[in-house]
């Protein structure tokens, strides 16, 4: 009887720490090989308590007593093919790269939506929210920042 109960106790622990563990390598290293080689994957996070985006991680465990840090300028080489993985916090949000035509893409609370662009010509790509979410909106704002390998004009 002394052995059922500790292999019941077993497969409980295995289940509560191996599934979390699973699913972590999975979204780290398991989803990376579903896009083409050399693509750049970037994680953004929008937060609409100040008005960020950020690269930091938000759950809901740290929602609350995280002070996340803002993304401000994000390089990219000329030529890198991109994606973004949206993820929003806390409220609809929705992101928009307006001198590329992307967006405006909604992020419902707590899913990931992904877009996908090239880095065709060096410049400022500026990304911003754009679903008025908080009175902090007009701070969910960033840029990519891509630098000049010298073969093109500009945006």
């Amino acid at each position: 009887m002394k052995w059922k109960e500790t292999a019941g106790v077993l497969a409980v622990l295995i289940v509560l720490l191996g599934l979390p563990m699973m699913l972590k390598y999975w979204r780290t290293v398991g989803m990376i090989h579903r896009y083409p080689p050399n693509t750049k994957v970037i994680r953004l996070t929008a937060v609409a308590d100040g008005g960020l985006w950020t690269q930091d991680e938000i759950v809901g465990y740290n929602y609350w007593w995280r002070k996340p840090t803002r993304a401000g300028e994000i390089a990219l080489n000329q030529g890198d093919h991109v994606v973004v993985q949206l993820h929003s916090a806390d409220v609809l949000h929705s992101f928009a790269i307006p001198l590329l035509h992307i967006g405006p893409v909604e992020v419902p609370a707590g899913h990931t939506v992904e877009v996908a662009f090239d880095a065709n010509r060096p410049g400022d790509l500026t990304f911003l929210c754009w679903q008025v979410c908080s009175p902090e909106h007009s701070k969910l704002q960033g840029d990519f920042i891509v630098k000049s390998n010298g073969s093109e004009d500009s945006w």
